[in-house]
């Protein structure tokens, strides 16, 4: 039996009143029968894991038959069209920051929890600066150390940085949403950011209409992955109750809010996420071109995430 831990306060708010939210499947995993259980805070809304899967725990949900682990083999001869779909995950997440902060040579960017780094290698290709990606472990980017030469990647906690000089840019990209100490690890940014540091955390909104269309099925939940669900309010409190003052919120995100409707979809059936895709994907495709018109209206409702941008509060 896998050990869990009991949460006592909320991550965002820390008020010790909360009750018991929903109940929700193991996603993007095997078919199984086990439920976990979310709790809402009664004061600021936020949508919490608890008890959740200890840390330690949580290697076995990230196992090499994890999707996002296996494109060439899950997707086949579509795998292609799934790694372009990235590239343009990444294009836009470079001009994001490109419209939040002018890049110099002598700019520092950290990514926090960056994964395959492909975003990064991104934005290398377009200027030249000092370019850092942190994550728990170098899983993503191990076999292909030679695409990355020009990265600094480390593997590490947010508590490890020791930098003397400031960021200038610190971006999230659906991190937040896993991390056991949000508060504590914002806190630690502020060590390496300066005055006009830009903050850039994307999450999914729990506030959006592919939440309230899909239920306990929303994929947005991730379970056990993800330990919080936040929406625009309890956000902005988590990152002032954490030195940060938040510039702005969006109702969109970087990554295509029709493919976590697909993937909330694709739990309401309760597939096998270990199985192959191919067979979907032509289904996946017909299904982008239902959804066009929702693209539009994102702009002003949420269809599944949501941006901030913060800076430290001047009080720091």
């Amino acid at each position: 039996m896998m050990e869990s831990e009991t949460l006592s306060h909320c991550l965002a708010c820390q008020s010790q009143h909360f009750g018991h939210y929903i109940h929700t499947h193991a996603m993007m995993s095997a078919p199984s029968a086990v439920q976990y259980n979310f709790d809402r805070c009664n004061d600021c809304g936020l949508v919490f894991l608890n008890p959740r899967v200890a840390e330690s725990e949580l290697s076995h949900f990230y196992t090499e038959s994890y999707l996002p682990y296996r494109i060439e083999e899950a997707w086949g001869r579509y795998a292609s069209f799934v790694k372009k779909d990235q590239q343009n995950i990444d294009n836009a997440r470079v001009k994001l920051v490109q419209r939040n902060h002018p890049i110099s040579a002598n700019s520092r960017i950290l990514d926090v929890g960056c994964g395959k780094p492909t975003f990064l290698a991104s934005l290398s290709k377009t200027c030249n600066a000092h370019f850092i990606g942190l994550d728990f472990s170098a899983e993503g980017w191990m076999n292909d150390a030679h695409a990355y030469a020009n990265l600094e990647l480390r593997t590490g906690e947010i508590g490890d940085l020791t930098d003397d000089k400031a960021m200038d840019v610190i971006t999230m990209w659906h991190y937040l949403e896993h991390d056991y100490n949000p508060q504590k690890h914002l806190r630690q940014l502020l060590k390496v950011a300066h005055s006009n540091t830009k903050l850039i955390v994307e999450v999914p909104n729990f506030d959006s209409y592919t939440r309230r269309r899909f239920g306990k099925n929303w994929s947005g939940y991730h379970t056990p992955r993800h330990t919080a669900l936040y929406s625009p309010n309890n956000i902005a409190l988590l990152l002032e109750n954490s030195g940060w003052t938040v510039n702005s919120i969006q109702t969109h995100g970087t990554l295509d809010p029709y493919t976590l409707h697909w993937m909330s979809k694709m739990e309401q059936q309760q597939i096998d996420w270990t199985a192959s895709m191919e067979g979907r994907f032509v289904k996946f495709v017909m299904g982008m071109m239902w959804w066009w018109p929702f693209y539009k209206l994102q702009k002003v409702k949420s269809m599944g995430f949501m941006t901030v941008v913060a800076t430290p509060s001047k009080a720091n």
